[in-house]
């Protein structure tokens, strides 16, 4: 009898611990905590999403685009670039959105080569080589990223008058890490109207969407690969820099539509260590 108690006394415990243990367990995207800094950060993932206005597919890409943005909130950075054959404009669709930086990332990373709509997802190199991701794992490889501790927190401060942008970038290191890294400073826009071909009635009108709308267009970048923001190849917990920038506006580029999009990457294998984003008029 002693001895069925004693039996009974352990299955209470062992179910208690199980139950305190599920209890505890809290599965991304809700993690708050950036590393052992103690800092609070955490990991946010570039979207780019390659498009252009040729591409008839790149409509419902840029759908998934704002699904993701809808489920992780700000966790989630959207930025179209368009470049390749399918963003060079035409007699019946005369805008532009490319940039050369945009160009340049295309044809280095075998991007539109490769068929559009396709992207990258922090630049995470898959396979030697190759870091594209096509739309339809884009969802699953964000949540794999985000998964990660943050190393990197960032913070960006904005001042717009008489048509300049003066930009601070925030950067602190919240864990040791070796290498050389840069900072890409982009400028993007939403709320951009013209013809877009498409052939998904879920999306809009086919063959043609007359008046769709761009948004997160890739505008302006601190040069194609950015700067390096430290002559240092070893940073200690704490670290912190702050890269400042001024950007004349084009006439065509809307503050209220613009944003500022910063983000830290690995020199030798191009993965972003971390991603910020911040409305241009705060």
């Amino acid at each position: 009898m002693e001895k069925m108690k004693i039996l009974k006394i352990i299955s209470i415990l062992t179910i208690a611990v199980f139950l305190f243990n599920a209890c505890e367990k809290i599965d991304a995207p809700y993690k708050e905590d950036g590393g052992s800094s103690g800092g609070e950060a955490v990991q946010k993932v570039l979207v780019e999403d390659y498009t252009g206005h040729e591409c008839v597919n790149c409509p419902g890409a840029a759908v998934v685009a704002e699904q993701m943005k809808d489920l992780y909130g700000d966790r989630i950075v959207v930025m179209a670039v368009h470049a390749g054959f399918f963003a060079r404009p035409t007699g019946d669709m005369p805008q532009d959105f490319r940039t050369d930086a945009g160009e340049a990332w295309d044809t280095y990373f075998g991007i539109s080569a490769a068929g559009n709509p396709n992207g990258m997802i922090n630049r995470v190199e898959r396979a030697p080589g190759d870091h594209i991701v096509n739309v339809g794992e884009w969802r699953t490889q964000a949540g794999i990223e985000m998964e990660n501790e943050a190393k990197i927190k960032m913070d960006i401060q904005n001042n717009f008058g008489q048509n300049t942008l003066t930009s601070k970038v925030s950067i602190e290191f919240l864990f040791p890490m070796d290498g050389k890294y840069n900072l890409l400073f982009c400028i993007t826009q939403d709320s951009l109207v013209g013809p877009q071909k498409n052939n998904d009635d879920n999306v809009g009108d086919t063959p043609l969407i007359e008046n769709y709308v761009f948004n997160h267009v890739l505008r302006y970048t601190n040069g194609v690969w950015g700067e390096q923001i430290s002559d240092n190849e070893s940073f200690s917990i704490g670290d912190k820099f702050d890269l400042n920038y001024t950007v004349n506006f084009e006439n065509d580029w809307v503050p209220k539509h613009c944003s500022v999009v910063a983000f830290v990457f690995d020199q030798q294998t191009k993965t972003i260590v971390q991603v910020e984003e911040g409305d241009v008029i705060e």
